[in-house]
């Protein structure tokens, strides 16, 4: 996508043996995107857009809980956790909606410094 943003594929797999067996495999993919890097992208990218729908959008009502914007969030929280964080750049590992529909289960950001290691990891759970 760009040398900040990615296109991830993998697998997501879950098995239960109690109380009663369940299993499921299947393919999955994510994006990575750097927080900063969202209006470019999204006005390169044909089929990806910021804040409408598009065949993949980001909307930030999706993510956070805040009216802040989500590096605001992100920002506070590792504050309130007092972790060292200089400003480095955000990326957000995430589902985008797909058609308008958003089905994402588990956000991860990662917090950089800026001289490239990580500060922190911030997971934030959605389940249904």
């Amino acid at each position: 996508m760009s040398g900040a943003s990615y296109i991830y594929c993998g697998w997501v797999m879950h098995r239960r043996v109690h109380p009663r067996r369940h299993h499921f495999r299947y393919r999955a993919w994510w994006l990575l995107l750097d927080l900063d890097e969202l209006p470019r992208l999204a006005g390169r990218l044909r089929w990806f857009s910021l804040e409408r729908f598009n065949l993949f959008s980001f909307f930030e009502r999706d993510y956070g809980h805040e009216p802040a914007t989500l590096r605001e969030q992100i920002e506070r929280c590792l504050e309130e956790a007092g972790v060292a964080f200089d400003g480095g750049p955000i990326r957000l590992l995430c589902m985008p909606r797909v058609m308008g529909y958003a089905f994402n289960p588990l956000s991860v950001y990662f917090c950089h410094r800026r001289d490239g290691r990580i500060a922190a990891l911030v997971y934030e759970v959605h389940n249904t």
